[in-house]
């Protein structure tokens, strides 16, 4: 009885990290907010004509995965390069499992801007640090059934409900984003595959 006494405050502890560690509730509430208080451009493959709201409506689904019960999930975490994984696998259920990956990089690059007068071609230093943070949850239907790509500052960029791929672009991009994006995009998917054939 001691034992379990002395064990179960620890235990909560465990779990109640476990579930701070998911920061997808947080993320969703700022991304919702930065989008409906600017004007962005939407490319949906599903929709010719998308909107914030629609956008919303599709976040509410998200919603309901950032609120998931985290007690009765198996918690793993391991890094890769400059990717941290997180991941909650679900022994019952319908969703198999919830992924977590943060993404660090600081960018000190320079580009060259080349103009369409006959002017002479710029060099521009870029230097700025991002955060993003990618969610992916496995279902038993389907191995990626959402799939959803923020950054701290910028805000949501992209996000999947099975087939559908919606990707969100700001009038004023974050300085260095359109250069790291692609391949912070590649990387992050190899990285989903390996944690999902784990």
């Amino acid at each position: 009885m001691l034992l379990i006494q002395t064990i179960l405050p620890f235990l909560f502890l465990l779990l109640q990290a476990q579930a701070d560690n998911y920061t997808f509730k947080q993320d969703l509430e700022k991304d919702l907010g930065k989008l409906t208080g600017s004007p962005v451009f939407i490319s949906d493959n599903t929709s010719a004509s998308p909107s914030v709201q629609t956008i919303a409506h599709d976040l509410q689904l998200f919603g309901v995965v950032a609120t998931i019960d985290l007690t009765n999930s198996n918690y793993s975490q391991s890094s890769q390069g400059h990717h941290k994984i997180q991941v909650w696998k679900f022994p019952v259920g319908h969703i198999k499992a919830l992924y977590q990956v943060e993404t660090s990089i600081a960018l000190d690059t320079v580009v060259t801007q080349r103009y369409l007068e006959n002017r002479a071609p710029t060099q521009h230093r870029i230097q700025n640090n991002f955060t993003f943070r990618t969610y992916a949850v496995t279902t038993s239907d389907d191995p990626l059934h959402f799939y959803y790509m923020t950054e701290a500052e910028q805000g949501l960029l992209e996000y999947r409900i099975g087939n559908r791929q919606v990707q969100i672009n700001y009038p004023s991009k974050k300085e260095g984003l359109s250069d790291i994006l692609p391949k912070v995009e590649r990387e992050v998917s190899a990285v989903l595959s390996a944690a999902m054939k784990e």
